[in-house]
């Protein structure tokens, strides 16, 4: 007897939740920014929003503001609650709604369920190097949720709700991430692509194909909810100077040289081959619809063509294909193929599939025995507390008492050197240490950026007297530098190592080595450390 209560949508949700929770126990919070953006948060919380940097000493005093601040506080209220276990199930329990949702759409557009699990799996792969838990995650859903409606208007099947709460939506995601840009350039491209269309259909006879508009009262609408979503990010606590940090990161021509995830997709790397076969596959499937292709169809070659430019934007090519395979499926030959030779258990007609309440609250009541678990610290595997963990070959966790302990016996505001992605890591443990340098790159800017770069791949023998030079500016008594079991020691590392006159390796782990100063040094190049001038070397 079929179980009427099972549905494919409850099945998914367990299964990619499942998958996640396993899969990215410690990958989740490989990006150095997952934990600085929780003391952000908290300051913002406690103290209220900053206007100057409070974590290193190279920029210290400098103008900075928070443009993430409200993925920020909400990444500190969950912290507070459930620590790094909560933001974890919180991460993983939406990505896999996200990707249940998807699956829902597939099957409402008539693709079969063995097609559309393969096809939220791939989309979900193809994505799954760049998942952490930060606030870019934001722009993930909320790009799927903006395609959505623009597939739906397209084929008017778009409820009036959906429509209307878009700018409230904008005006949200402005104040989580940047990625906001995005959703406006979607906007832009479609509606400025429709009222083509539907100019020349109205005035010149054409049929050119479908746009969510009959009339000129219609292209109204649409144009007051375009322009305002295109207004959203003027709402946000910083003004003006918003746009001024998003310019610097997005027209920055050395991010793409020097910062792994703003490189261009490099095709000899194994983890862009799933992107780059979805790439085939989506164009593929595009190819073959023609001359039947609808505008919406072709928003994903945006988001292909930007992640050659930046491998970074590589998941948001993967949701909006996610989006736009199901609706595109119907019109190509390949679906046709199947539904005239195969035995029908690959192809189903369009229908609609409304929302059961059983498919809400089955994942809704799976995720609250989580959090109960959780909230009464109870260590069960993959839902329980004490689960989601850093990693020891990325993190110097490992080293975690030995710098508290340094943090608690020098002054506070002891400057210490780090490399870029332990920033994170020491902001969240050692707050009573000031940084040398984390990634926050709209901070440091092009100019130190590119010139740290350089230097920090020079020679020991020439890296090595730059490095002093910084120390005696900084008076920094420590310096934690990145090193790998299975890589030649860096350049720096192989200085400090050669300099046992002056600097003494202290602990050592999987993801990092700790020099200080000879003993007889350490404690008063600290206390002279307050006297020392900010500004990046």
């Amino acid at each position: 007897m079929r179980l009427r209560w099972l549905y494919a949508e409850i099945a998914v949700f367990l299964a990619v939740w499942i998958a996640l929770m396993v899969l990215l126990r410690e990958r989740a919070f490989y990006d150095p920014g997952s934990l600085w953006h929780i003391v952000v948060g908290e300051i913002i919380l406690t103290q209220g929003m900053p206007q100057s940097d409070p974590f290193s000493f190279t920029c210290a005093g400098q103008r900075w503001v928070p443009q993430q601040w409200g993925a920020e506080v909400l990444m500190a209220l969950l912290h507070r609650v459930g620590q790094l276990d909560l933001l974890f199930l919180i991460f993983t329990a939406a990505l896999a709604t996200l990707y249940a949702w998807l699956f829902h759409r597939a099957l409402h557009y008539g693709m079969a369920p063995i097609l559309a699990g393969l096809m939220v799996a791939a989309c979900l792969f193809a994505g799954a190097f760049h998942y952490y838990v930060r606030p870019h995650m934001v722009t993930i859903a909320a790009l799927a949720w903006t395609m959505a409606i623009l597939l739906d208007a397209e084929q008017r099947s778009l409820s009036s709700w959906r429509l209307y709460t878009l700018p409230l939506l904008y005006i949200l995601w402005t104040n989580l991430h940047g990625g906001v840009l995005g959703g406006i350039l979607m906007l832009g491209l479609a509606g400025s692509a429709w009222g083509i269309v539907f100019l020349l259909n109205r005035y010149t006879g054409l049929s050119l194909g479908e746009t969510p508009w009959r009339h000129w009262r219609e292209v109204g609408l649409w144009a007051g909810v375009l322009s305002a979503c295109a207004l959203a990010p003027l709402v946000n606590p910083h003004g003006l100077e918003m746009f001024r940090i998003w310019k610097s990161i997005v027209s920055s021509p050395v991010l793409p040289r020097v910062i792994g995830e703003h490189m261009p997709l490099d095709p000899t790397r194994p983890f862009t081959w799933p992107t780059l076969a979805l790439g085939v596959v989506y164009l593929l499937l595009l190819i073959s619809a023609l001359p039947a292709i609808r505008i919406t169809w072709l928003l994903p070659l945006v988001w292909f063509y930007f992640s050659f430019q930046s491998i970074r934007q590589a998941p948001l090519f993967a949701v909006t294909v996610a989006v736009t395979l199901p609706a595109l499926w119907p019109a190509t030959r390949f679906y046709r193929w199947l539904r005239r030779f195969s035995d029908g258990t690959l192809v189903c007609p369009p229908a609609p599939r409304p929302v059961r309440p059983l498919m809400v609250l089955a994942p809704l009541l799976a995720v609250s025995v989580a959090l109960v678990l959780q909230l009464t610290r109870t260590p069960v595997p993959l839902f329980g507390t004490g689960w989601a963990r850093l990693s020891p070959t990325m993190t110097p966790i490992e080293l975690r008492d030995t710098l508290q302990h340094y943090a608690r016996t020098l002054p506070p505001g002891t400057p210490i050197y780090n490399d870029p992605n332990f920033g994170g890591f020491l902001i969240y443990f050692t707050p009573q240490f000031k940084i040398f340098m984390d990634d926050r790159c709209e901070l440091y800017g092009d100019a130190w950026l590119q010139l740290y770069t350089d230097t920090i791949a020079l020679p020991p023998e020439q890296l090595g007297p730059i490095f002093e030079q910084w120390q005696q500016r900084y008076g920094f008594p420590l310096a934690l530098i990145a090193t790998s079991p299975y890589t030649p020691k860096s350049s720096l590392e192989q200085y400090l190592l050669s300099r046992p006159d002056r600097w003494r390796e202290i602990a050592r782990c999987q993801a990092a080595v700790l020099f200080a100063l000879r003993s007889e040094e350490i404690l008063s190049s600290a206390s002279s450390a307050s006297k020392k001038n900010g500004g990046p070397p």
